[in-house]
C-alpha cells in the first residue's frame, strides 16, 4: 500500500520559484532579471533586510537563472536538472552554507577556499549561498576577503544577512548590494487571500488583515500564521479565532482601556484591567496593543493618516495629538521595564494608572500660560512666568512687610487703558514684546527710561553710551513697537540722561533717582570689574576704609615706619 505524501506547510508549498513569484521586492527582482538577461551578472551579491521577506528564496532563483540548461535566462524553466536540484537544495554546484553554524575559519577554508578553484561538476557556475553571513568571525571574513574580491570566472557568491551593519566594510564594498524591504500589510493581506482561495480556506477579510499585521512585514510568517489559523479554526478562519490564536486583545477591550485612561476614570480602568489579566492576557501584549492603537490615534490627530475606524476616531476626537504622544511614550517605557522586572502586572498597573493625570493636551496649557503672561506684562501686574527673575536690591524690613498692592483688573479694557496711558505704562509692554522677538535688544533696553515731553515728543534715556549705540542700530524696530502699542506714529529720540534710568519690568519702572553719569568715577575702586559685578547684584555705595600702613587705591605704596 502506497504511503501518503508528507504534508508540506503553506510556506514551503508556495515558496516562489521565479522572479515574478517574489512579491514586494520589485526593485531587487527587476534589477537581477535585467542583469541576467544582459549577460552581466556580478561575481558577488549581498542581500540584506528583515527575516522572512525573500532573501534566500531570491538567491536560489538567481542560481537557477544562471545555471538553467536554457540559460542564462531571466525565466528559468524549473524542470531541468539544475533547476529541480537547486529547488530541492541538492545541487552539487550550488552550495548553501549556514554561517551561524560554520563560523570558524577552518570551516570556511574547508568548504569554500579549497573548492572555489575547482571547476563545476555539471552546471555553468559554481555558486556559494552563505546565509546569515554576519555570524562569521573576523578571521573567517579575512580569509574570505581575497577570494571574494577576485574569484574565478565560474564562481558567484550570494551573501544573505539580517544585520548588514555587522559585516565589515571591506566585504560590503566588493558586493552588489540589494536591500529587501518589509512587505506592506495590504500586499500581505492580498497574498493571504489568494492562498486561502487556492487552498479553499474560508477566511474573513478582517481575520486575514490581523494575520498580515501580526507578521510584521514578513511573508513567510504571514503564510505560516495562515496555516496555523486553518488548523485552529478548521471550517473557517474568523476574527475571534485569530485573536485567540495570537493572544491579541479584542478591539472593544482596548477601546475600553483607552477610554478609561483618557477619561481619567481610575475605577473603570481597574475593573477592565483586572478582567483582562484574569482571562490570561499577557501584560506585555496589553501594553503593546495599546501602544499601537495610541500611535494610530496620534498620527490620525496629526492628519498624517486617516485609516482609523469610526469608534477610535470618535474616541480620539476630543483629545489633541500631544496626549496620544505622551501615552505612546508611556507604553514604550513600560515595555522596556517588562523585559527586566519580575512582576509584569505591577509594571503594567504603574504604567496605566500613572498615565491618568498627565493624559492632557499640554499644548493648550502652554497656550493659556503664554496668553496669561502677555496680559500680565501689558497690564503692569506680576513679572512674566517665562522670564528669569532679575536680582533685586535689598529692601528695608519695613518695605518687605508692606502689604501688597491691590490686584490689577485683568479685563481687556483695563489693559488697553494702562498701555495707552503714560510712558511708564507703555515701556513695560514694549520690553515684553521684544523679549519674545529680540531678547538681546531687550537686555540693552531694560535699564533705559521712556519719557514723554509735554509737546508730545518721545525720548529714550540711557545711562551709558554703549547702550545707546546698541539701541540706535534697532531704533526703527523700537519705534514700530511703540507705534503698535500706542496706536499712533512715534518719532523717538535717544539721549544720555543725568538721572538714573529705571529698570523696565512688567510691573512698571522702579523709583530711584540717584544721580548717575557716564563719566568715569573718581574712585578707582568703583571701576574695578569685580566691584562692578557686585554692585550690579547688590546696589549700594562703595566706601573706602583706610587702615594704618596701607595705601588707598591709586596712591603709591607706603612702607611702615621702621620697615
Amino acid at each position: 500500500m502506497k504511503s501518503p505524501a508528507p504534508h508540506l506547510g503553506l510556506a514551503r508549498k508556495y515558496r516562489p520559484q521565479t522572479f515574478e513569484d517574489v512579491i514586494g521586492q520589485e526593485a531587487c527582482t527587476v534589477t537581477l532579471k535585467n542583469a541576467v538577461a544582459a549577460g552581466k551578472p556580478a561575481h558577488a551579491y549581498l542581500f540584506f533586510g528583515p527575516r522572512g521577506i525573500g532573501k534566500t528564496t531570491t538567491a536560489r532563483i538567481l542560481a537557477k537563472a544562471l545555471n538553467c540548461q536554457k540559460g542564462p535566462t531571466a525565466e528559468p524553466c524549473g524542470k531541468c536538472g539544475p533547476c529541480a536540484e537547486i529547488a530541492a537544495s541538492s545541487d552539487l554546484d550550488v552550495l548553501e552554507l549556514d554561517a551561524a553554524t560554520h563560523t570558524q575559519v577552518e570551516k570556511i577554508r574547508e568548504m569554500i577556499l579549497e573548492t572555489v578553484n575547482l571547476a563545476p561538476a555539471r552546471d555553468r557556475h559554481k555558486i556559494f549561498i552563505i546565509d546569515e553571513v554576519h555570524m562569521l568571525s573576523t578571521s573567517s571574513f579575512n580569509a574570505l576577503l581575497k577570494t571574494l574580491e577576485e574569484p574565478p570566472a565560474h564562481v558567484v557568491f550570494i551573501l544573505a544577512t539580517t544585520e548588514a551593519a555587522k559585516i565589515p566594510p571591506t566585504i560590503v564594498s566588493r558586493c552588489q548590494r540589494f536591500r529587501f524591504r518589509p512587505i506592506p500589510v495590504d500586499v500581505l493581506k492580498e497574498r493571504l487571500a489568494e492562498l486561502a482561495k487556492r487552498e479553499k480556506i474560508k477566511a474573513e477579510p478582517a481575520a486575514l488583515e490581523l494575520l498580515a499585521r501580526a507578521a510584521g512585514g514578513a511573508l513567510r510568517d504571514a503564510v505560516g500564521l495562515l496555516d496555523q489559523a486553518q488548523a485552529f479554526g478548521e471550517a473557517e478562519v474568523t476574527v475571534a479565532q485569530v485573536t485567540d490564536l495570537l493572544g491579541t486583545l479584542p478591539d472593544d477591550a482596548l477601546r475600553g482601556l483607552a477610554q478609561a485612561i483618557l477619561g481619567k476614570d481610575a475605577p473603570a480602568l481597574a475593573e477592565r484591567l483586572d478582567k483582562l489579566l484574569e482571562e490570561g492576557y499577557d501584560p506585555a501584549q496589553i501594553a503593546r496593543d495599546l501602544r499601537d492603537r495610541f500611535q494610530a490615534a496620534f498620527l490620525h490627530r496629526l492628519g498624517v493618516k486617516a485609516d482609523l475606524d469610526a469608534p477610535w476616531t470618535a474616541l480620539a476626537a476630543p483629545h489633541g495629538p500631544q496626549a496620544f504622544a505622551y501615552l505612546v511614550g508611556r507604553m514604550n517605557r513600560a515595555l522596556e521595564q517588562l523585559r527586566s522586572e519580575d512582576s509584569a502586572r505591577l509594571v503594567l498597573e504603574q504604567a496605566l494608572f500613572g498615565a491618568l493625570e498627565p493624559a492632557v493636551d499640554l499644548a493648550q496649557w502652554v497656550e493659556r500660560l503664554e496668553a496669561l503672561e502677555r496680559r500680565l506684562a501689558a497690564g503692569g501686574g506680576s513679572p512674566p512666568l517665562a522670564s528669569s527673575p532679575r536680582p533685586a536690591a535689598v529692601r528695608p524690613a519695613a518695605a518687605a512687610l508692606a502689604p501688597a498692592s491691590a490686584p490689577v483688573p485683568r479685563t481687556e479694557d483695563s489693559v488697553r487703558a494702562r498701555v495707552q496711558g503714560p510712558a511708564e505704562n507703555v515701556w513695560p509692554a514694549v520690553i515684553q514684546q521684544l523679549r519674545e522677538e529680540k531678547p538681546g535688544l531687550a537686555a540693552y533696553l531694560e535699564t533705559a527710561r521712556l519719557v514723554q515731553h509735554p509737546n508730545g515728543e518721545w525720548r529714550l534715556v540711557f545711562r551709558r553710551s554703549f547702550e545707546l549705540e546698541q539701541a540706535k542700530r534697532s531704533q526703527s524696530v523700537i519705534e514700530d513697537k511703540l507705534a503698535s502699542i500706542t496706536g499712533k506714529s512715534v518719532r523717538l529720540g535717544l539721549e544720555i540722561g543725568t538721572g538714573r534710568a529705571t529698570t523696565a519690568t512688567a510691573s512698571g519702572p522702579a523709583a530711584d533717582d540717584e544721580p548717575a553719569s557716564d563719566e568715569p568715577s573718581a574712585d578707582p575702586a568703583v571701576e574695578d570689574p569685580a566691584v562692578k559685578k557686585v554692585l550690579e547684584v547688590f546696589p549700594g555705595k562703595v566706601k573706602q576704609i583706610k587702615t594704618p600702613g596701607r595705601s588707598a587705591p591709586g596712591e603709591p605704596f607706603k612702607k611702615k615706619p621702621g620697615a
